[in-house]
C-alpha cells in the first residue's frame, strides 16, 4: 500500500507538471504535443496495472524539460534515489543537465541532485567531478556540495582531503554547526595519526595529533592515543597528562584509558600516584566498566580476598549485574567453584548479548567503540552506555 501511495502521489505531480508544459504551450494540439499526451496516458495505464517502473519509464522520457517542469523532474529524481531506483534517478538528472536551455542557477540544482545519486550508487569518482564544480556555485548550493563532498572522501579515506573540506565548512557554516565540522577534522587527523602508528612514523602520528587536538580540545580520542603513543615510545608522564585528561573531556570513557594509566603510572614507578588516582575513581562514583576494570587490577596487585572486599563494598551502593557476577566468582569457595563458573559462564554470555555503546545522534547500538556512527554515519556520537536506576548509577 505504502508504494501504491507513493507511485499515485508521483503520476500526479508528473501529470500537473505535464499540463503546465501544455499550458505554457498555449495548448497547442500539433502532432509532438499529441504524442506527448498518449504517453501520458501510456504511462498512466501501466500504474493502474501495478507496473510502476515501466510508468516511471514512460514519464521520464515524455516530460518536456522546462521551467515549468524543472521542479517536478527535480522532485522525481530524489523520490527515485530515495526508494533506491538509483539508475533510474541518475537517469532523471542527466536528462536535465544535457537540456542547454537551463540557466546556471537551475542546472547547479542538477548538479546537486545528481551528486547525490552518483553517491547513492558508489560511482565517487563522478560525485567528485561535480563537486568541484560546485564550489563556484552560491554559497547555499556549495555548502550543500561539500556536504557530499564529506561523505566521498571519508568512503574513499581520503582523510587530508576530507579535513581540507571540514575546514571550507567551518569558514561558510552557522556558528552553531562549526564545532560539529571541527570536531569531524579532529578526527580526520586521528585516523591519519593511526595509519602512522600501524607504519612506525610516530613522529608524523604525533604532528597529526597535535592537530586533532588544536581542532577539538574535548576529543577523547585523541587522549587515548596519545596516551597509546607516548606509552610506546617510553614518554610515560606524557602518556599520564594526556590520559588524565579524559576525566574532563568525557569521565564516561575513564574506563577506556584506564589501563593505558595503570601501564604508565608503574611503568614510572609512580605507584603511590596510580593508588591515589584509583581511589579518586572509586569516590567518583564510577561506571560498572571502570569498577570491573578496577576489580581486575586491585586483584592482580593486592589479591582476590581485597578485590572482593572492595567490589562488595561498590555493589551495595550501586547495584549493577555486571558486577554482581564479579562477586559471586571472586565470594566462591572451592567445593563450590563449578558452580560459580557455570553461574559465571551463563552471565557472561547474557552480557555480551548486551550492547556496551550507543549513538547519542540515532540510537545505534554497538559492542565495541567506534568513532564513526555506522547507523548516521556521524563522528564522535558514540559513547558508553551508563545506565541509571533509582538506588543510583548502575
Amino acid at each position: 500500500m505504502p508504494d501504491l501511495i507513493f507511485y499515485v502521489l508521483l503520476v500526479l505531480a508528473l501529470a500537473a507538471a505535464w499540463y503546465s508544459g501544455y499550458r505554457s504551450k498555449g495548448g497547442n494540439t500539433s502532432l509532438p504535443w499529441r504524442k506527448n499526451e498518449q504517453d501520458y496516458f501510456v504511462g498512466l495505464n501501466y500504474l493502474l496495472n501495478d507496473e510502476a517502473d515501466q510508468s516511471i519509464d514512460s514519464f521520464i522520457a515524455s516530460l518536456e524539460v522546462n521551467s515549468s517542469t524543472l521542479e517536478s523532474h527535480l522532485a522525481l529524481g530524489t523520490l527515485l534515489r530515495r526508494r533506491g531506483k538509483v539508475d533510474s534517478s541518475i537517469s532523471v538528472f542527466q536528462k536535465l543537465l544535457a537540456d542547454s536551455g537551463l540557466d546556471n542557477a537551475s542546472l547547479n540544482k542538477v548538479k546537486l541532485g545528481l551528486i547525490k545519486s552518483y553517491v547513492a550508487a558508489g560511482l565517487l569518482d563522478r560525485a567528485e567531478r561535480l563537486i568541484d564544480e560546485l564550489k563556484i556555485a552560491d554559497v547555499e548550493l556549495r555548502y550543500a556540495a561539500l556536504l557530499q563532498g564529506l561523505i566521498v572522501y571519508q568512503l574513499e579515506k581520503e582523510w587530508l582531503k576530507a579535513i581540507m573540506i571540514a575546514n571550507e565548512l567551518v569558514n561558510i557554516c552557522s556558528s552553531t554547526q562549526r564545532q560539529s565540522f571541527q570536531l569531524k577534522a579532529s578526527h580526520f587527523y586521528c585516523e591519519l595519526a593511526e595509519k602512522e602508528m600501524a607504519l612506525k612514523h610516530y613522529n608524523q602520528a604525533r604532528e597529526y595529533l597535535g592537530k586533532a587536538n588544536a581542532k577539538s580540545r574535548q576529543n577523547v580520542r585523541v587522549s587515548l592515543l596519545t596516551g597509546k603513543l607516548e606509552i610506546g615510545q617510553g614518554q610515560y608522564q606524557k602518556a599520564i597528562k594526556a590520559l588524565l585528561k579524559i576525566a574532563s573531556q568525557d569521565a564516561a570513557f575513564k574506563a577506556e584509558g584506564f589501563n593505558f594509566l595503570v601501564q604508565a603510572f608503574q611503568a614510572s614507578g609512580q605507584q603511590a600516584e596510580l593508588d591515589r588516582y584509583v581511589e579518586q575513581c572509586l569516590q567518583d562514583a564510577p561506571t560498572p566498566a571502570l569498577l570491573l576494570s578496577i576489580v581486575s587490577y586491585i586483584e592482580g596487585s593486592q589479591g582476590k580476598a581485597k578485590a572482593r572486599q572492595m567490589l562488595l563494598q561498590q555493589l551495595a551502593q550501586r547495584p549493577s549485574i555486571e558486577l554482581l557476577g564479579q562477586a559471586i566468582l571472586l565470594d566462591a569457595e572451592a567445593d563450590k567453584q563449578s558452580s560459580a563458573d557455570l553461574f559465571s559462564s551463563t552471565l557472561d554470555n547474557f552480557l555480551k548479548g548486551k550492547a556496551s555503546y550507543q549513538c547519542q545522534n540515532c540510537g545505534f547500538e554497538l559492542h565495541q567503540l567506534h568513532w564513526l556512527c555506522p547507523g548516521c554515519n556521524e563522528w564522535g556520537f558514540i559513547k558508553p552506555i551508563v545506565q541509571q536506576s533509582e538506588s543510583g548509577m548502575l
